[in-house]
């Protein structure tokens, strides 16, 4: 009986197991970026780790909600989230840009500002820049969200519409700019989401019917503006986005069954910041072929990869948060707050 009750899934399993989420999205993740070539089921499964993105973004929006909701002054919001990131990016940047790619400082610097990746010039990946362009938005998407529902939803998609318009015309084979535009609809969910949680007045047939339905709008956007995208996974990526909403109750049921083994992944999710960053580092070695990998030794090498990255994500978060502790206290110290 115990055990079919944890089976059951309820909407507030997404905040509960929030850092799972994110946890088991990261593995995910870099099971597909560094892949398995002879473990067949795991190369199954890690072929569709992008759909850990999703989850990502949705549990982001879930997140950023929920904090706006706590904090809504804008400046301490921005600035907790602007420190989260932008010191490990710079940092773990440094080696990125000056080892594997061989930058000077300006070229480093529009990529660890992220604006490169907005002006058409070097940047390090896609997610950090779209995620923190998600972060500026979220104020003014909540906003919307809290003022009347349906007309909300309405200038979100004519948003999401016109933006992919404009740059699939501007930038008609730039993959980056159409992975953040195809994941704008997770963000949005996420948000819902939340807002179901604390309000408790939108019934959950209704948010996944409207998530659906702006999903099969967004599928027939994307295929029409972005025609050279099906070379990058033959539109399969299409299908599995309509599954998010299984994945996400499929990790939460999975890390209640694990009990306290689910800390474990808890402890991935809250660095997966960290994580993905220094996962980077090998993936952008693997695949400007810094980094040979013999097929023989490929799923050991991956196996190592996939554990070494968390633990050394974990190690360094946890580094990175006893340093801002650390400058938080000087600062208020010598203010005499």
């Amino acid at each position: 009986m115990q055990t079919l009750k944890k089976l059951q899934f309820k909407l507030s399993d997404v905040s509960t197991y929030r850092s799972q989420l994110m946890g088991w999205s990261i593995l995910w993740i870099m099971a597909l970026h560094f892949r398995f070539i002879s473990l067949k089921p795991l190369g199954f499964v890690a072929q569709y780790g992008f759909s850990g993105v999703e989850i990502f973004m949705f549990v982001s929006g879930l997140g950023l909600y929920h904090s706006l909701n706590k904090q809504p002054a804008l400046l301490q919001f921005y600035q907790k989230r602007l420190i989260r990131i932008f010191p490990t990016y710079a940092i773990i940047g440094l080696f990125a840009s000056f080892i594997l790619l061989g930058d000077n400082l300006p070229t480093y610097l529009l990529r660890c500002t992220t604006i490169g990746f907005w002006t058409g010039m070097p940047y390090f990946e896609w997610y950090i820049p779209s995620i923190i362009s998600l972060y500026f938005a979220a104020p003014f998407i909540k906003k919307l969200l809290d003022s009347r529902w349906s007309p909300a939803l309405i200038v979100i998609v004519l948003f999401i519409l016109v933006g992919a318009f404009f740059i699939a015309k501007s930038q008609p084979s730039d993959l980056s700019h159409f992975f953040l535009y195809y994941r704008i609809p997770s963000f949005i969910a996420g948000m819902v989401c939340t807002k179901c949680l604390l309000n408790k007045f939108i019934p959950l047939p209704a948010m996944m019917k409207c998530y659906w339905l702006t999903a099969a709008l967004g599928v027939v956007v994307f295929i029409f503006c972005f025609p050279l995208h099906h070379q990058i996974y033959a539109y399969k990526y299409y299908s599995l986005f309509f599954l998010m909403p299984l994945f996400i109750a499929f990790f939460c049921i999975f890390s209640k069954l694990l009990g306290p083994l689910s800390y474990i992944i808890k402890s991935v999710g809250d660095a997966s910041l960290e994580v993905y960053l220094i996962q980077y580092l090998f993936f952008s070695a693997i695949i400007h072929d810094q980094l040979p990998i013999k097929d023989q030794w490929h799923d050991a090498v991956t196996l190592l990869l996939i554990a070494g990255c968390s633990i050394a994500g974990i190690l360094f978060h946890r580094a990175m948060e006893h340093v801002i502790f650390a400058v938080s206290a000087k600062r208020s110290s010598n203010t005499g707050v």
